[in-house]
């Protein structure tokens, strides 16, 4: 049987649960997502980063109660908009990892931490990239990170990206890590570098149409992603939408 891996990116929570996020409700839009995404019955779950939106103990609060049921194993990176120590709190408490590797499902999951508090581009020093010098080869690996470590053709955040992109590059294996996936983007994208794929996911908050110069609304609403991975390095993956 495959593992089932959901992944939730850029909920933009506010303190204030009742303050717009880009002329939307986020906690709204987030609970919209929430039925179709316990329909997967997910064995994990992985949230990528920009949880909070204003970096507030509250809306990590809010969160793990939001999803401390959806499946057994959790684990998060932090986005631009986080606050690391503010999430650990929380995170802790609720028993969620922040990894760097967590083995699932004869997966090796590993979640980098490319955020700098308050800044909105991303970075990856040789102390964030030593878990990839960790990895066992015997075993696929599906590595996550906030930032997009490529650029997705969508000039309006590919100017904040995960800067000098190639350390993070040059330390994959395409053996071992089968996967490169990412938040931050607000979009779909798909592409490739060393033969390895790379996804970004929507926002469960609010989404932009892709390759436009400004953030221009996606009416199709929140999403988020899933993986089906077989312990022999076979994936599968796509969306999962609200209604």
């Amino acid at each position: 049987m495959p593992f089932t891996l959901l992944q939730i990116t850029d909920t933009h929570l506010p303190a204030d649960p009742a303050t717009p996020y880009r002329g939307q409700n986020a906690d709204d839009n987030l609970k919209s997502l929430i039925p179709a995404c316990r329909a997967l019955k997910p064995d994990g779950l992985v949230l990528t980063g920009d949880i909070s939106d204003d970096y507030s103990a509250p809306s990590y609060q809010r969160i793990a109660v939001l999803l401390g049921d959806l499946c057994p194993n959790i684990g998060w990176v932090p986005g631009n908009h986080d606050d690391r120590s503010e999430m650990e709190k929380v995170f802790d408490s609720a028993g969620w990892s922040a990894g760097p590797v967590l083995n699932w499902g004869g997966w090796q999951i590993v979640l980098l931490d490319s955020a700098v508090h308050k800044r909105i581009e991303g970075h990856l020093d040789e102390p964030r990239l030593k878990p990839l010098d960790t990895l066992d080869k015997a075993n696929p690996a599906l590595v996550f990170v906030h930032h997009q470590p490529m650029p997705i053709g969508a000039p309006w955040i590919d100017k904040y990206p995960l800067v000098n992109p190639e350390k993070f590059w040059e330390k994959l294996d395409p053996a071992v890590v089968r996967i490169v996936a990412c938040g931050h983007v607000h979009q779909a994208f798909a592409g490739e570098h060393k033969g390895i794929p790379c996804l970004s996911t929507p926002s469960a908050a609010v989404n932009s149409q892709p390759a436009t110069k400004k953030f221009t609304p996606d009416p199709t609403g929140p999403k988020a992603r899933w993986f089906r991975l077989w312990p022999d390095g076979q994936w599968k993956t796509g969306l999962v939408s609200a209604g």
